[in-house]
């Protein structure tokens, strides 16, 4: 496993590879690996030859009042963990990401709105920078991006597909530890308190989007339907807050493609004549193509998660 600390290193090792005719992944991470990271890996041997890990925690997606300063960087044991997968042949930890002088950034649109965007304006921004910055400093074929961050995925794909970048975007499913809790780098800020109320957040998600699904059964649109949905997504706002939450930023239920939101959900069967006429573009959706998302703080610590529906 060999460590590059510049983009003319890695290059010059993935052109290797390319030459070779092998098919380079790049996992990006900011380190602090857990499980959930490292299942990364294993989705991206089946969709390569050579793995590339990055490790860069990225100043531009954090605000002046977030964690830059204390999220953890545990170097030694994030390399010693990859090392021991067997899988990862290349770990790009830059010294320098953004050239003296860089006043460049890709501002994404479209998907990057609302949501995350509401309490860190400047999040999607920072993360679309880097995210092209080491697409094209590691010569990546394809990149794996993990759903627990769903609307980021999403950011990065339309990025990929408006910028026409030929690299491919390989969705990877949320890992959960066994009480349904998002395996996150954050979760070590949790103390046993916390740690225990956390998994109310999931459980909150599955609670609202099995009322979703029953109410998706019915056939056509009801009248009731926006009230519906209201009142689902206030039941899960309360069991969250029940739990020992300070607060919830959002439970949104969106369009899962375009991360529109979806006030009148369609039934199962009203879905499919909605598809072929097309959907309001801010209304209404079949509930195969729903997502629930949602943010919430436990004391100071900020967990995200979601559930498709």
């Amino acid at each position: 496993m060999k460590i590059c600390t510049s983009r003319e290193e890695m290059l010059a090792l993935t052109a290797g590879w390319a030459a070779t005719g092998e098919t380079v992944c790049l996992v990006p991470t900011m380190g602090n690996l857990h499980d959930g990271h490292l299942s990364l890996l294993d989705i991206a041997a089946r969709h390569g030859q050579r793995i590339i890990t990055s490790i860069y925690v990225n100043p531009l997606q954090f605000a002046p009042h977030e964690d830059f300063n204390s999220y953890p960087r545990t170097v030694q044991a994030d390399l010693d963990k990859l090392a021991a997968t067997g899988k990862c042949d290349a770990v790009f930890m830059p010294k320098t990401m953004y050239a003296d002088g860089h006043a460049t950034a890709i501002t994404p649109g479209g998907a990057a709105q609302g949501l995350e965007s509401v309490a860190r304006p400047h999040f999607f921004e920072g993360v679309a920078t880097v995210v092209y910055q080491l697409f094209v400093q590691t010569g990546a074929q394809k990149a794996i991006f993990g759903e627990k961050d769903f609307q980021q995925l999403r950011v990065i794909q339309q990025m990929v597909r408006d910028l026409h970048m030929g690299i491919e975007i390989i969705p990877a499913p949320t890992v959960r530890e066994a009480d349904g809790l998002a395996m996150s780098s954050r979760n070590g800020y949790l103390d046993a308190a916390q740690r225990a109320a956390a998994p109310a957040l999931y459980q909150a998600l599955q609670a609202a989007a099995e009322g979703l699904r029953s109410r998706g059964d019915n056939d056509g649109v009801d009248e009731a339907g926006r009230d519906n949905v209201e009142q689902i997504l206030a039941t899960a706002e309360a069991a969250v807050l029940a739990a020992g939450f300070a607060s919830v930023e959002y439970i949104a239920l969106c369009d899962a493609d375009r991360l529109t939101p979806i006030t009148r959900p369609h039934g199962r069967r009203a879905a499919q004549h909605a598809d072929e006429k097309g959907a309001d573009e801010r209304g209404a959706a079949g509930c195969e193509g729903m997502v629930l998302l949602a943010a919430a703080r436990l004391c100071d610590v900020r967990l995200i998660d979601n559930i498709r529906v």
